[in-house]
């Protein structure tokens, strides 16, 4: 939620002293120059001063039946306008002194203040300056009551005016969003986000942090994706690498979508990124190698995460993966012999098996070589050794490779897990900082 400050509101409404007292009344002798400022009739004086001199003193009780008086008085252009300012000044303070500090009996409240902001808005006399403000604050109170639609409107005229509140856009882009239109949101968001990084400044991270999950919400994925590879250009932490894995591939509903393999591949690039966080992060995906025939990559998971002591194996049951790892270990042997037998074969199944051997151990350029024999031979699910091949280009560090086999990768969602790793290429192929 946005907070305006009510206090530096309110002090911007009041009319000094000297605005009505040093203003000379309708019925003046005319001198040859026309006097300056407005001119208020001397029966309009009498409630105006009262008025003004209660508002300042925060005195409500004085200053109603003085707002009224001058409101029923006023006749002019000039004394419509002073009468309107009093309206919104009274109401302003009123909505205050009820609320005692309250933010939501202030919103609740700030509804008196529509009208008189309304009223404003609409008077020529208003100055643009203020024509602008008062338009922010009225979209400010529409979207504290929940009328997205017409807070957003009200925040595009507000900016179109000139408003520079540095809360305007990113409120904008909330109104629009909580209505309903993400892709509109975000489109206001991106344009922002240009407009900074175009004048020489870091767009605040807050400002992908609020689009981002509201993306994937909407199943948005490619928009995810573009905005999660741009967030990482400013923000490259390996926290943030995390969230925006997890949030794209393990989290609500594509965590059902996901299957184990795309997982796998997502794992390897949090742990490229030294952003595997617990042990849940290391037991989960150690289980998922274990499970698919990857037992040395999965030992050294779990070696890894209780060497960084972001892990302990005390739990039984993960004690009993390791040691079935372990196990594995010794039962499958070494590599290399199934290599021979994979070459030889009529398919590419007992090459890619052994090309993603290869990878688990850190054997990048044996990878790269089986992965090419299985595609030489023909596999089921293209995607998946390619994005495999790119991930071991990539962690072999031959960028141009990687890239090349990451473009071959065409449908969801394992183009979007190959945009992740074109974007952890794009940030130099190395570990992000914590």
């Amino acid at each position: 939620m946005i907070t305006f400050s009510k206090a530096g509101f309110a002090a911007a409404l009041m009319i000094g002293a000297s605005s009505i007292v040093a203003i000379a009344p309708a019925d003046a002798k005319k001198k040859e120059e026309a006097p300056k400022g407005p001119v208020l009739s001397a029966e309009f004086r009498k409630p105006a001063l009262e008025a003004q001199t209660a508002l300042k003193a925060k005195n409500i009780a004085a200053a109603e039946p003085a707002v009224v008086a001058a409101e029923a008085i006023a006749k002019s252009e000039d004394e419509i306008y002073f009468a309107q300012i009093f309206r919104l000044q009274l109401e302003s303070d009123r909505v205050q002194a009820a609320s005692n500090g309250n933010s939501a009996a202030y919103r609740r409240g700030e509804v008196a203040l529509i009208k008189p902001l309304e009223a404003l808005i609409a008077n020529p006399k208003t100055l643009a300056t203020d024509r602008a403000r008062f338009t922010f604050r009225l979209g400010l109170i529409q979207y504290d009551q929940k009328n997205y639609a017409a807070s957003a409107v009200l925040l595009k005229q507000a900016r179109d005016l000139g408003e520079t509140n540095p809360d305007l856009q990113l409120t904008l882009v909330k109104a629009r969003i909580e209505g309903g239109d993400v892709m509109g949101g975000a489109a206001d968001m991106q344009q922002a986000i240009d407009a900074e990084i175009a004048a020489g400044r870091k767009p605040p991270e807050t400002w992908y942090d609020y689009i981002i999950p509201r993306l994937a919400q909407a199943d948005k994925f490619d928009d995810f994706i573009r905005w999660s590879q741009n967030k990482l250009k400013q923000y490259p932490s390996a926290k943030n690498w995390r969230t925006l894995v997890i949030y794209f591939g393990f989290s609500g509903k594509r965590s059902d979508l996901l299957d184990k393999q795309q997982k796998i591949d997502l794992f390897r690039l949090l742990r490229a990124n030294n952003a595997l966080a617990d042990l849940a992060d290391y037991g989960q995906y150690a289980l998922y190698l274990n499970t698919s025939g990857l037992p040395v990559e999965a030992k050294a998971v779990l070696d890894e995460g209780t060497k960084s002591g972001k892990m302990a194996l005390t739990r039984e049951d993960d004690k009993a993966l390791y040691a079935a790892a372990t196990s594995a270990i010794k039962l499958d042997g070494p590599v290399a012999p199934r290599e021979a037998r994979a070459r030889a074969s009529a398919t590419g199944i007992a090459s890619i098996a052994v090309a993603d051997a290869y990878l688990g151990e850190g054997n990048y350029a044996k990878a790269v070589e089986l992965y090419k024999v299985g595609l030489g031979k023909g596999v089921s699910k293209p995607d998946e050794v390619n994005t495999r091949l790119g991930i071991a280009y990539a962690l072999m560090r031959d960028t141009a490779n990687a890239r090349a086999a990451f473009a071959l990768v065409k449908a969801k969602p394992r183009d979007q897990i190959a945009a992740f790793w074109l974007a952890w290429l794009d940030l130099g192929g190395t570990p992000a900082t914590s």
